[in-house]
């Protein structure tokens, strides 16, 4: 298992090619080689993504938005993917007017062909879902029953923390996917002073990270990306707390 990092983590400071320049630079001098992309300002040219990671070293293992974004502008995320040369095509979230049972069945056929379509690319698509994914449509996830319907090769990337926010536990739902889950998330949370839950780094919050981190390697994980889309101090500070956790306790 790998780790990595989200690079939707940045968003705020991947406006324009120098951000991106310099947010790659000192993803790699704190020691992520494997990004997962998502959120870089359509302003930034995808080929001036494609040099950055070049010139440091980093490489696209995959590249993720929500199904709505990617199926209505698909040759662009099919392009995004060759010239990054990804392995995988990340689609997020049921759209509501899915979320039934007649609906994940027409969902799971919309999935079915762009996972056709990814493949000609050599791209294996991977469904991740977001805490309301999990809620129950005739007493079963909802998760559950999509996945059911999708050919095994279609994947699922698991954010732990809205798999444990939709009420699963993850290393359970870890071994159901065991060998069909290549990407996870980790992303952490903790209740403040103020009364508010805030994104934190990895290992700084409520989850208890090295059981779930055993599950991960038991259940065939290839990459985990470490991700936290807010924070309360400098991106980069976190991203390297993120990274010193997972490093001390990625074999405990």
């Amino acid at each position: 298992m790998e780790l990595g990092f989200q690079v939707s983590s940045l968003k705020p400071v991947l406006t324009t090619e120098q951000e991106v320049f310099t947010a790659f630079e000192r993803l790699r001098e704190i020691g992520y080689r494997d990004l997962q992309n998502q959120w870089i300002s359509r302003d930034v040219p995808d080929e001036a993504v494609a040099e950055a990671m070049d010139q440091y070293g980093l490489r696209c293992v995959a590249v993720q938005d929500f199904y709505t974004d990617v199926a209505a502008d698909l040759d662009r995320y099919r392009t995004q993917n060759r010239l990054w040369h990804s392995r995988y095509m990340t689609v997020s979230r049921i759209p509501h007017e899915y979320f039934s049972a007649d609906g994940l069945t027409q969902y799971a056929q919309k999935l079915r062909e762009m996972a056709d379509i990814f493949r000609e690319d050599g791209v294996t698509l991977t469904f991740h879902p977001v805490k309301d994914d999990y809620a129950p449509i005739d007493g079963v996830c909802a998760v559950d029953r999509l996945m059911a319907l999708l050919p095994e090769d279609i994947q699922v990337t698991a954010c732990l923390y809205h798999t444990i926010r939709g009420g699963q536990d993850p290393i359970e739902f870890l071994r159901r996917y065991r060998g069909r889950v290549d990407l996870v998330h980790f992303k952490n949370a903790a209740l403040f002073p103020d009364g508010e839950e805030y994104l934190v780094p990895v290992g700084q919050g409520n989850i208890d990270w090295p059981p779930i981190l055993r599950a991960c390697r038991e259940a065939g994980v290839k990459w985990g990306f470490a991700e936290q889309e807010r924070w309360k101090k400098d991106p980069f500070v976190c991203a390297q707390e993120s990274w010193q956790y997972l490093t001390e306790n990625w074999n405990s």
